[in-house]
């Protein structure tokens, strides 16, 4: 997937988690090679804050981390007590999975006088792996979320689907007893999700689950999006003509 080389923050994953958002691919997407902010919620002065209003206790995002990246939820919990930034707590939790180290020890490499890319390059983690870690989350969350086998949706989202597309094809497709693929095949760049449950006989209202922000009837299910940050989920543009992978 093209648009997601190089392109992945593991601190919008945390943010995610920690503030109850599901997680899609322009959710985990932000600078290229990792080394710009990624986007926030702004104050009314125009300053960046630390943190995104949290909406679970600490040992609940605690817990979530835990599950998400199979860190230590002590260790976690400490480090929310503490108000590390949400963006630290991801991009360790992440790095943690992949290079085996403890995330407290991940952690710990980040100080003033380095960054994320710098840590992560220490630890001999590529961009490769960040990627393949972040499409396998998003996958789990789709199987969660619309019943898609996890392996199926993994397939999809390297082919180049967006995540919400595969969420509202696994749903109908559940719904109609068809094949995800063959549900796919019927988006079109002339009609939306709505008008395919039509097409399926099937009750718009199981849709609900993998309703996101500006619904359409461009390709993909929804028109470009260009320019909308983390974490409105919005695609990111989509093929002319049938629907077809993103590219």
């Amino acid at each position: 997937m093209k648009s997601m080389k190089k392109k992945l923050l593991a601190g919008m994953v945390a943010g995610a988690v920690l503030t109850g958002i599901g997680l899609n691919a322009t959710e985990v997407k932000a600078a290229e090679n990792m080394d710009r902010p990624a986007p926030a919620t702004m104050h009314k002065a125009g300053q960046r804050p630390q943190h995104p209003p949290v909406q679970m206790s600490a040992d609940e995002a605690a817990k979530n981390i835990h599950e998400t990246f199979g860190v230590d939820e002590s260790e976690v919990k400490a480090a929310i007590n503490e108000h590390k930034d949400f963006q630290d707590i991801g991009q360790a939790a992440m790095l943690s999975k992949i290079s085996g180290k403890s995330f407290k020890d991940v952690l710990a490499m980040k100080t003033e006088s380095n960054n994320w890319p710098e840590v992560g390059k220490s630890l001999g983690v590529t961009h490769e792996q960040i990627e393949e870690q972040m499409i396998t989350m998003q996958a789990a969350k789709i199987e969660q979320k619309a019943g898609v086998a996890k392996d199926t949706a993994i397939s999809l989202l390297k082919n180049g689907y967006h995540a919400r597309d595969i969420e509202c094809a696994g749903l109908l497709a559940k719904a109609a007893g068809k094949d995800v693929q063959a549900v796919l095949d019927m988006k079109k760049i002339n009609n939306s999700w709505m008008d395919v449950a039509s097409e399926l006989g099937v009750d718009k209202s199981v849709l609900i689950p993998a309703k996101g922000p500006r619904p359409g009837h461009g390709p993909q299910g929804g028109p470009p999006a260009e320019g909308m940050g983390a974490p409105q989920g919005a695609p990111e543009g989509a093929p002319q003509g049938e629907a077809q992978p993103a590219e």
